[in-house]
């Protein structure tokens, strides 16, 4: 125990200057220890080697008036022992990391089975019971944004059953020290073990305590790459089937209810909020904000300017073809930057979008229900 905390000295500066946090497994904890080792074991060598080096030059160098010595074609022993000896760490560092990546790969059994979808730019996760996150959290990322919070309960196995909708991305919990690649029309998996919550840990405005973890995508994807991100909250095990039950949200019943609440749910999970604002505030893409401003009309029901000088209405065909192929029409003054959602977005989750820019615009349409 002492050597351990020699090699990785403490969990204190050090950890946050090397990995900038504390690991969140026992397997994360493991990996720092294995990357300190080699790290030192590095530093120990160069500094041997260099140190060798140094001596030589000065101890061998040529002196005035000194004949050079004939140097040794070659020395057996010296050969073989810098050949064995090197090569029996590499044998060490070789097996001792696979048995940690095997930790990471292979679940425990029983574990939580959770599945996990990538696109760009955003992070969904699909729980046992069909539920999908309904609660975000604001967090500086490439500027601040709206991320998922995905709840795992704590001390128990939890494995991700990854994909992605379109290229490759790369799921990365720093504090868990591993990272795993998400393929289009394919599945890899990844297993770990929130630690159990402390004292030290927060606590909710539930009375519920607490961990978060944040969730990037260590794989370039595209423009937005950076902000692609969520966190990770561990709670206790019977916290985490409360929150799976009510904080979760059950899309397709919530279409059903009101779509213009779904649609505000969409509207962050698919990452639109990252590009269109609903309170008139300039973006990389316009905003949903209906209503006139500045002389000139935006967002529901009214006319969209288009490269080229023409204009087209703000309605559902449009907003369809825009998530289909963003590059049909493009709003003047604003670049064709938007990736297709063509096979990433039901027809449903389109309707409740829909249903949410009409409830930000003064031009959406009322309903007789609207008084009850």
């Amino acid at each position: 125990m002492m050597f351990d905390s020699v090699l990785t000295l403490g969990d204190g500066l050090w950890t946050n200057l090397w990995f900038e946090g504390s690991a969140g497994t026992e397997v994360a904890r493991e990996i720092t220890w294995l990357y300190m080792w080699i790290w030192w074991f590095c530093v120990i060598w160069f500094v041997f080697l260099m140190g060798l080096t140094g001596f030589f030059v000065v101890k061998y160098r040529r002196r005035k008036g000194v004949p050079a010595p004939r140097s040794r074609a070659h020395n057996t022993p010296l050969e073989v022992a810098w050949t064995i000896i090197p090569t029996l760490f590499l044998i060490y560092i070789f097996f001792a990391s696979f048995q940690r990546f095997v930790h990471a790969v292979v679940s425990e059994g029983g574990a939580e089975e959770i599945s996990l979808v990538a696109a760009k730019w955003d992070w969904t996760l699909i729980y046992p019971n069909g539920m999908t996150s309904a609660e975000f959290k604001t967090l500086s990322v490439g500027g601040y944004k709206e991320l998922p919070i995905f709840v795992v309960p704590a001390d128990y196995p939890v494995r991700l059953r990854m994909t992605s909708n379109d290229v490759i991305h790369s799921f990365w919990v720093p504090d868990f020290r591993m990272k795993f690649d998400v393929f289009p029309n394919r599945y890899t998996s990844y297993q770990f073990r929130a630690d159990k919550l402390t004292d030290a840990d927060l606590i909710d405005d539930k009375g519920r305590r607490y961990r978060d973890h944040t969730v990037y995508c260590a794989e370039y994807c595209g423009e937005f790459h950076s902000e692609m991100a969520a966190t990770i909250r561990v709670m206790s095990i019977p916290d985490y089937k409360e929150w799976v039950k009510t904080g979760g949200v059950d899309l397709p019943e919530l279409l059903a209810k009101d779509p213009a609440a779904a649609g505000a749910i969409v509207y962050k999970q698919k990452g639109c909020i990252s590009c269109h604002s609903t309170d008139g505030t300039p973006g990389t893409g316009p905003t949903w904000q209906g209503g006139q401003s500045g002389g000139q009309a935006f967002g529901w029901g009214y006319d969209v300017p288009l490269e080229g000088g023409t204009t087209v209405k703000f309605d559902e065909n449009y907003v369809r073809e825009s998530l289909i192929d963003p590059g049909a029409k493009i709003h003047l003054g604003y670049p064709n930057k938007m990736v297709t959602y063509a096979g990433q977005i039901s027809e449903d989750e389109i309707r409740g979008l829909i249903a949410y820019m009409q409830s930000v615009s003064d031009r959406g349409p009322t309903s007789l229900l609207d008084d009850e």
